[in-house]
């Protein structure tokens, strides 16, 4: 007895929802290295590579620990989700992970009940 496999309904979603986590992890690095190049844009330093890792280690190590404990990214991958469930958009999923735990607000207060027919 064969049992045929159901496609999952759904991939094209969670791949959009890692493609966003993704697009925001990238965000994320840039804003760090902007912020710390225009940080130490008005220092002359002469310290080598080692320490210039180190040093960007530990604002990344900061932001981090803040994206974590903050609970922003739970927030946005939650958002995410929920926006793809209404909308099945990715640019506009992309743009409410940013607003986080806004739009899971908006969400919650907005949606309609789903029922089984």
């Amino acid at each position: 007895m064969e049992t045929k496999q159901k496609p999952i309904k759904n991939l094209k979603y969670v791949i959009l929802t890692f493609i966003g986590i993704a697009i925001f992890i990238v965000f994320l690095g840039c804003f760090i290295f902007l912020t710390k190049s225009l940080h130490d844009a008005g220092h002359v330093q002469n310290e080598t590579a080692y320490e210039a890792g180190r040093s960007l280690g530990r604002l990344l190590r900061k932001v981090f620990d803040f994206i974590i404990k903050s609970g922003f990214l739970f927030g946005s991958i939650i958002a995410i989700i929920a926006s793809l469930e209404k909308n099945k958009s990715a640019p506009w999923a992309i743009l409410h992970g940013f607003l986080s735990w806004i739009y899971v607000v908006y969400y919650a207060i907005t949606r309609k009940t789903i029922t089984n027919q």
